[in-house]
């Protein structure tokens, strides 16, 4: 494995935290004169175990495809915008975040960025930390990024495997 970064996958939701890895991601992609790689990983309305057991029809998932690629470039736009400096390859995914993310990293020189601490102490009981799954499973390099308000006193943390 080398140790350059050629590309910068970031996990994207909307939430103030995946805006703030975004634009971290962004810096890093262009520190390192490597791709951009946004991702957005969705589910149906339902949640991702109806959406295993009872996938949406063919019509259904072409909206949600859509819908999800409007809010994976409303978070790049909240962003500052998908730089022009470096390649962008924005992609949306429909299942499990936590395994799609690491899934989308799996490259040689894959840098994976990852939003930490926005969720609640019930959402990530019973959804479980996507940082934590990422930092657990990615074969490559993890870069977390603390809420903004958290990034001006030294939080940011990078795990390198």
């Amino acid at each position: 494995m080398t140790h350059s970064v050629r590309r910068v996958v970031v996990g994207v939701d909307g939430s103030a935290g995946s805006v703030a890895a975004l634009r971290r991601a962004a810096g890093e992609a262009r520190r390192h004169r490597a791709a951009l790689r946004p991702v957005l990983v969705y589910s149906s309305p339902e949640g991702d175990y109806t959406d295993m057991l009872w996938p949406p029809d063919p019509e259904m998932a072409r909206e949600l495809a859509h819908k999800a690629h409007d809010d994976l470039m409303g978070a790049c736009e909240r962003a500052g915008g998908l730089p022009d400096d470096v390649p962008c390859e924005p992609v949306v995914a429909r299942g499990q975040v936590g395994p799609l993310l690491v899934e989308a990293a799996t490259g040689d020189g894959d840098l994976l960025v990852v939003g930490s601490g926005s969720q609640n102490v019930v959402h990530r009981f019973f959804k479980g930390s996507v940082s934590r799954y990422c930092l657990r499973h990615a074969p490559g390099p993890v870069l977390l990024v603390p809420p903004e308000d958290q990034i001006d006193q030294g939080h940011t943390r990078y795990i390198h495997h």
